[in-house]
């Protein structure tokens, strides 16, 4: 489970549960945090279904197209669509910067519903990590 959210939060993994690994580590050209989800067993039908809906959120993005110097605000929705088609969202950004030398959060651009965002152009050689995720109350949690 997830825990740099809330610290005291501790779960026992079981052969029937999502895991998620939200970590980080320093590369040769930055530093960022990197989120997986794997299964320990057999996954039920509404966590492939909420997978799914991550990953498409994912991929929604990897795939627009979009003008040099848009804002990351107005981009923001191009992830969350396909998880509001299914009554779902996250309560985070949706991207940030890569860092240099333990930055892990850098700025000033990033895409999400902050409105400071809309103040910041992306341009093509900014770097920016997809975040779409998915949290249910602690019961599913799904980071790609």
């Amino acid at each position: 489970m997830k825990t740099h959210y809330c610290k005291t939060f501790v779960n026992v993994l079981s052969r029937n549960a999502l895991y998620l690994c939200d970590s980080g580590a320093q590369f040769l050209d930055g530093t960022t945090d990197v989120t997986r989800t794997i299964h320990l067993g057999t996954p039920t039908q509404r966590e492939k279904e909420c997978f799914t809906h991550v990953l498409k959120a994912h991929i929604a993005l990897a795939a627009c197209k979009f003008p040099n110097g848009i804002s990351g605000f107005q981009l923001d929705i191009v992830a969350r669509l396909p998880l509001w088609q299914q009554g779902l969202d996250y309560r985070h950004g949706t991207g940030h910067g890569v860092g240099a030398f333990l930055n892990v959060h850098e700025g000033p651009h990033g895409i999400g519903t902050r409105v400071a965002l809309n103040e910041i152009p992306l341009r093509a050689s900014m770097t920016v990590r997809k975040i779409p995720s998915l949290s249910l109350s602690l019961k599913i949690e799904i980071g790609i």
